[in-house]
């Protein structure tokens, strides 16, 4: 049954419109007298197709539009209007009307969009299935598909622009599993790889394929995801790291209206990616002197590095986890650093856990520069946040640390298989 609601002040014109859909089968109409009462029915439910006339009394085709496609997007609008101007057609498709037909209506041409319109609206309702899908979790997919060449970080930052700053992706934690594969692609494209990154999406959700993960241990990738996101959804498989990231749905709406003072409260207090600037703000005062002490404990870091590398032995290596460990320590006293702790913590596990063996390969000037530049990443961002407080978002570098912990971790892994013969697929 496909709903279609007819919105015209003038009688004559929602009559002709009912005596052409006659010619319709499985249709149900109802009618509207103005764009006000089109936007209350609209609210209460939902309508397939809607017939907007422009010029109206208390509001008007153009203002009942945007309302009606803020509540529900899927609602097809066809603009009807005398007016055969340019400007008005241009002003009714871009508050999101779908077509603009003129008055009178030359039946033919009606009959045959509106036979379009029902055909369009059925296919949407009925289950897509894409042989040609590439996920691994579904072929109910759209026919299309966005495919990032990664050759260079650049177009990793493109890939990150692309998802953070649409709205059309609108998933659960979606900025942490965008973070997690820019931090992932970063180290790939440092092993010299060149890969693509595949997006599909159905009504419901979207899945995301990084290609060519298998330098990099599934073991390794499970424990980074399932920290960060634990209710993830994902599967190794054949050198690809697929993710299933579910849709948020939006909700029929009850238009509620805010004054301006709540406005300025929940503005206030809603910070989900704060600038330095906000952050620094509502830090509490007496833990800003332990941040300025990380500076010292980078200096001491970088010293202790130093000399690690003219003599690499675990007792050597321990002398620099303490380190890391007192500036661990400082940044647990931080909220909204959880990720950060974890992937500091994570690190020194894994060089507590050295043999004297590995620390005696040839690996170790590799080694030693990576942890260096695990270090330089780290003061970059007590600096942007804490002393410039230039970071637009204060968890840029969680991506950046992500790609050092594997780059240090990869340097001592012979064989990057694992052979724990599972299905690979965690949740």
């Amino acid at each position: 049954m496909t709903k279609i609601l007819i919105v015209d002040d003038n009688d004559n014109n929602r009559l002709t419109l009912e005596l052409l859909l006659e010619n319709f089968e499985n249709i149900e109409t109802s009618e509207a007298t103005n764009g006000k009462e089109a936007v209350e029915m609209c609210e209460k439910e939902k309508y397939d197709l809607v017939f907007m006339d422009l010029m109206m009394p208390v509001m008007n085709g153009i203002e009942a539009t945007i309302i009606i496609k803020d509540i529900s997007k899927s609602s097809m609008i066809i603009a009807l209007s005398a007016l055969d101007d340019k400007e008005s057609k241009q002003r009714m498709l871009l508050a999101g009307a779908e077509d603009y037909l003129t008055k009178p209506i030359d039946s033919e041409m009606f009959n045959q969009r509106v036979k379009n319109y029902i055909n369009i609206i059925e296919l949407r309702k009925e289950k897509r299935l894409n042989n040609d899908a590439i996920n691994p979790f579904t072929k109910s997919v759209y026919d299309r598909k966005i495919i990032f060449y990664v050759k260079n970080e650049n177009s990793i930052v493109q890939f990150w622009d692309f998802f953070l700053q649409s709205n059309q992706f609108a998933c659960e934690d979606f900025s942490d599993y965008i973070r997690i594969i820019y931090g992932i692609s970063r180290w790939l494209i440092k092993t010299g790889k060149q890969f693509t990154i595949d997006v599909e999406h159905s009504d419901d959700n979207i899945y995301i394929m990084v290609n060519k993960t298998d330098s990099i241990k599934k073991g390794t990738i499970h424990n980074i995801v399932t920290h960060h996101i634990p209710n993830a959804v994902f599967m190794v498989n054949d050198g690809t790291l697929s993710f299933k990231l579910k849709k948020i749905k939006e909700v029929e709406k009850e238009v509620t209206k805010i004054d301006d003072e709540t406005k300025s409260i929940l503005s206030k207090t809603h910070l989900d990616n704060p600038t330095a600037q906000q952050y620094v703000a509502q830090t509490a005062i007496s833990i800003m002197p332990k941040i300025e002490s990380l500076e010292k404990i980078e200096d001491s870091l970088g010293e202790l590095i130093i000399s690690f590398e003219r003599e690499p032995s675990k007792e050597s290596m321990e002398i620099v986890c303490v380190q890391l460990d007192a500036y661990c320590s400082v940044i647990e006293l931080l909220t909204e650093f959880d990720h950060l702790v974890f992937a500091v913590k994570t690190l020194l596990e894994f060089l507590r856990n050295l043999e004297n063996e590995q620390l005696k390969s040839d690996k170790i000037k590799n080694f030693v520069s990576q942890l260096l530049n695990l270090l330089s990443d780290l003061a970059s961002w007590r600096e942007m946040v804490f002393v410039k407080q230039e970071a637009i978002d204060i968890h840029y570098l969680d991506a950046s640390l992500l790609s050092s912990c594997l780059q240090l971790e990869a340097i001592f892994e012979e064989n990057t298989e694992v052979d724990e013969g599972d299905d690979l697929e965690f949740f």
